[in-house]
């Protein structure tokens, strides 16, 4: 799915990803952030830990591949949180 796709999806389905908060548009260092961005020509899914520092979980060469992956990683995230 298209990054748009997975906001729409993300929204109707009311996920709930706990403390983290998600970032789409950049990789950032912040803490607690799931997050899936363009860089340096592939998307890159990644996650930071409570003190900040990112580590890249997965590097996919489409957009589509990168969206399916991270709606996996986020839905595993929000049945965590809510069970």
């Amino acid at each position: 799915m298209t990054k748009q796709e997975f906001i729409k999806k993300f929204e109707a389905e009311s996920l709930n990803i706990g403390e983290y908060m998600m970032i789409l548009d950049k990789i950032s260092d912040a803490p607690l952030v799931l997050g899936c961005a363009y860089d340096q020509g592939v998307w890159k899914v990644y996650e930071t830990r409570e003190r900040g520092g990112h580590f890249i979980i997965k590097e996919l060469d489409n957009e589509n591949d990168a969206f399916d992956y991270f709606y996996q990683i986020v839905l595993s995230q929000h049945n965590r949180t809510n069970n």
